[in-house]
């Protein structure tokens, strides 16, 4: 049902044609009657994996603990995808995989952003360089959360892309549609359960404004009411002199007790604004990868630490 398509690489096959001996682009045969899915990060992976359950194999092009913007893709990896049943991405997000697409030309591809309503710039890099937060040109430092590609933040618009994921599941093998369809409606009434909890919790909150590490929370913050205050605009980015000082005026100004780091970025200027005022710091993690220092095994878990988190931070009375 899923037979391999060797003959559907001619870009491939002039670059990496040593490595293509027929189908052996993988360390393991294909399984009869499995689809073959990859994912370009890790929300995608775990909405592959709940829906498809044992009728697919889910390949992760970003290895866990790593920054999925910063993703080159591997000749294998490339294979991996050319050969792909199904290649699940988010357009704009990860560069390299908007390439390794366009170069291996995958069977079915698809693109939550519709589905989410998120529109990202295609030809930017998602290595922020940017000095400050003035003239938010890049879709990681905008404000408006159709151009943040952090949408599994708001469990409502994780829904919406699990939606998608099943209905793709469903057409590419029909005969297994039940099992997609069946899976997908148990995870909607966790999501739905999340999305309750965050509106709940958070509904009753002493401090409003978010002040977190990057701007990777203008979905969490619109799910919830509160106000994002990002240092920088990327995970690897610095704020300028002028940034740092006006958000540490925010900081003395507003009271606000806690700012937020994440696990896989240096909380360096976080822990400098936090000694400058006496706030503290706290992990909310954005679940761009899971690794051993993760608050839970995956989204769902990490997301209900998250909510916590911000109970705790925010000083809410959920």
């Amino acid at each position: 049902m899923f037979a391999c398509r060797a003959a559907r690489l001619p870009i491939l096959g002039l670059l990496l044609g040593g490595l293509l001996a027929g189908c052996s682009g993988r360390d393991e045969p294909d399984q009869p009657g499995v689809a073959q899915v990859v994912v370009g990060f890790y929300a995608a992976q775990f909405l592959a994996e709940t829906i498809g359950g044992d009728q697919v194999s889910v390949t992760s092009l970003t290895r866990p603990g790593a920054e999925p913007h910063d993703l080159e893709l591997t000749s294998r990896q490339l294979i991996g995808m050319a050969k792909s049943d199904l290649t699940i991405t988010l357009t704009g997000f990860q560069p390299a995989v908007d390439q390794g697409i366009e170069a291996s030309d995958p069977r079915r591809v698809l693109d939550l952003g519709p589905s989410v309503g998120v529109t990202l710039d295609s030809t930017a890099s998602h290595a922020p360089t940017h000095e400050s937060h003035e003239g938010h040109s890049h879709d990681e430092g905008a404000e408006d959360p159709a151009h943040d590609p952090h949408f599994w933040l708001d469990p409502s618009l994780m829904a919406r892309a699990a939606s998608a994921v099943a209905t793709e599941l469903a057409a590419l093998d029909p005969a297994g549609a039940e099992g997609y369809h069946a899976r997908l409606a148990a995870l909607d009434s966790q999501l739905s359960s999340l999305s309750d909890a965050l509106r709940q919790r958070v509904s009753n909150c002493t401090q409003r404004d978010l002040v977190t590490s990057h701007a990777a929370f203008g979905h969490l913050a619109a799910a919830t009411g509160l106000v994002q205050h990002p240092l920088a605009l990327g995970p690897e980015s610095d704020p300028s002199a002028s940034a740092l000082a006006e958000i540490t005026d925010l900081v003395r100004r507003e009271g606000i007790r806690t700012i937020y780091t994440e696990p896989l970025a240096s909380p360096r200027v976080a822990q400098v604004i936090a000694r400058e005022t006496g706030a503290q710091t706290a992990i909310l993690d954005p679940i761009e990868g899971i690794n051993e220092a993760s608050a839970g095994t995956d989204y769902l878990a990490i997301m209900r630490a998250n909510l916590d988190t911000l109970v705790k931070g925010q000083q809410c009375q959920g």
